[in-house]
Parts: structure tokens; C-alpha cells; sequence
């Protein structure tokens, strides 16, 4: 007689759940590498499943056209395709007045037509109001072919490299460059930050991580910073509330200076955003507490601007 070895059926349905649910991850805040140049895309979680791996990323668009093409996955020398995905756009403080949705035609990396679901939320513009941010804070859906059981990291089209799916960034103690919030006046603010070091040159830089100008600066100081290590210049980032906080705390552990996130009740009294309406902005302080820079907004070739005023205030 043929001896046959069966599965107890409690068994035999944990095997099948245990396989239905192999591929069913989520990596939340993944370690990733960033190419120099690409400053607005933050992967922020993966979804990966048998049918399908789902990222979720953080941009910043600044009113221009956000271009999606050429999109993909890279896992072990081979593409994975885009099958679709959404936008969604909202105000700096993120108060969107009504919604709009609007299905868009894209071509993905394997040829074939997919549908894109954009989903801007606008606030609609009022004459002569100030808008305190104008800059758009978007996050991205993007659903694409599932990568295989077992893979630890992929790329992401050319923009972001070696997204893992091990290893999650963890901010859960305050690292030691975040300054403690000064106890003065909205309008004494800037002196008293540049106060915390005498004798030293201070370079302040008011920004948010839905900025992209903010972050195209921060990177484009980035080796005017280097060229002035061993010299008493120290960086202080200054941002608020309307800041994504995950993104802000990957820039307090990869920017090198000190952080410090201002209360937006705080922020929104320092005279100089009510004045211009607008960021980034710099301030520069000499050694002896004096400002004698304020520049608003970042242009091509002010790297080089403050790089001269830091050398000219450290030399005085």
C-alpha cells in the first residue's frame, strides 16, 4: 500500500499565508544614495508585494512642469517598469481649497501606455493677499513592476541609487548639531544665534525642505563649505514647522553645521520674512556679531558672493 504524508490543513493554510504575505513589506524612511545635482526627490516609503513595488517619494516643483520620463527600477542589472502612479500637490502649509482630478497618458521605460492620475490641490489665488509660501510641496505614488523575493536594494531611474530594503534611517535621538531655540525677541533672533559663537563668523541660511531654491543653495554651498574647513566660519539652517520633518532630519545628519526649526508662530514674526515674503534668505555675521550680509533668494554664482564675504568678514 502506498504510504501517503499529508499536511495537517492548520498547517498547510499557515504555508500558504506565510507565501501569500513573502513579498509583503513595507520599508519606511529606506537608506538611499543620492547623485550630486538631484536635489528634490526623497524616497520616503517602499511598498513591496507580490504584484507590485510602490514608492512613495517627496519632491518639490516650484511651479515648473514636473517631468516624468524614462521612470524605472534597476535590481540586479535589470529594469523593472513603470505601470502608474499619482501626484499630489499641495500649498506650502498645505491648505488646498478644493481638488481636481485629471488622468494623464505616459509612456513608461518598456514602451507600453499607462494612465497617471494627477491630483493637484489648489488654493485658489486671491488678489492682493500675501501668501506666505509659494513654493508647491508634492509627493509621488509610483507603482512598478515587482521586484524580486529577496532583493535589498534598487535604483531608482538615475535620480536615486541604492534605495535599500534592509535598512530604514532612524532619528530617534536629537543629534548634537540642533540648536536649542533662543530665548529672545522674534527680532533679536539672528543676533542671538550669532552670539552662541563669539569670535566666529556666522553664516545663517533660512530654508525649508519644500523649497526647492532653499535646497539648491544648501548644495551649492556644499564645497564652498569644504574649501573653508580649519577656518572660524560655522553654518546655522534655520527652517519651521511646514517643514517635512523626516526630510529635515536627514539634512540635520548629512548637512554639515547646526539646525534649528523654528515654531511657525515664531518664524512668521521675524520681520524679515514679513518684509520680503519669500525664502531662502542669508544673513552673515562677522566676529564680532555684526551682520553684513542679508542676501534674499539664491542665484548662479552667489556660492562665489558668499564665499568672498565670508573671507572678507573672517580676515576683518
Amino acid at each position: 500500500m502506498l504510504k501517503l504524508f499529508t499536511l495537517p490543513l492548520c498547517a498547510l493554510s499557515l504555508l500558504c499565508a506565510l507565501r501569500a504575505s513573502a513579498q509583503n513589506r513595507v520599508i519606511i524612511n529606506p537608506d538611499y544614495v543620492k547623485p550630486e545635482g538631484v536635489a528634490y526627490l526623497e524616497p520616503k516609503r517602499v511598498e513591496l508585494t507580490d504584484t507590485a513595488t510602490v514608492v512613495h517619494l517627496s519632491t518639490t516643483s516650484n511651479f515648473a512642469p514636473l517631468k516624468m520620463w524614462n521612470i524605472w527600477l534597476k535590481a540586479d542589472g535589470k529594469k523593472y517598469a513603470l505601470r502608474g502612479g499619482r501626484r499630489i500637490s499641495t500649498w506650502g502649509q498645505g491648505k488646498p481649497a478644493y481638488e481636481k482630478d485629471e488622468t494623464i497618458p505616459f509612456l513608461n521605460s518598456r514602451g507600453d501606455t499607462v494612465q497617471l492620475s494627477l491630483v493637484p490641490k489648489e488654493e485658489p489665488f486671491v488678489e492682493n493677499q500675501l501668501y506666505e509660501h509659494t513654493s508647491l510641496a508634492d509627493s509621488l505614488v509610483l507603482w512598478f513592476d515587482p521586484l524580486p523575493e529577496g532583493t535589498s536594494q534598487f535604483d531608482f531611474s538615475n535620480d536615486i541609487q541604492g534605495i535599500s530594503l534592509t535598512k530604514s534611517v532612524q532619528y530617534d535621538a536629537t543629534p548634537q548639531n540642533i540648536l536649542p531655540m533662543p530665548d529672545v525677541a522674534p527680532d533679536k533672533c539672528f543676533e542671538a544665534i550669532a552670539a552662541m559663537f563669539p569670535g566666529k563668523v556666522v553664516f545663517i541660511d533660512l530654508w525649508t525642505t519644500w523649497c526647492g531654491p532653499c535646497k539648491w543653495g544648501i548644495g551649492k554651498m556644499t564645497p564652498i563649505k569644504k574649501e573653508l574647513e580649519g577656518k572660524d566660519v560655522v553654518f546655522v539652517y534655520l527652517t519651521n514647522e511646514t517643514s517635512d520633518k523626516v526630510v529635515w532630519k536627514r539634512s540635520v545628519a548629512s548637512t554639515k553645521g547646526y539646525h534649528l526649526m523654528l515654531p511657525s508662530d515664531y518664524w512668521n514674526k521675524l520681520p524679515c520674512i514679513v518684509e520680503f515674503s519669500g525664502i531662502p534668505q542669508y544673513f552673515l555675521y562677522d566676529r564680532s556679531g555684526k551682520r553684513v550680509l542679508h542676501q534674499v533668494g539664491f542665484a548662479d554664482g552667489s556660492e562665489q558672493h558668499f564665499k568672498n564675504e565670508i573671507l572678507k568678514a573672517s580676515n576683518e
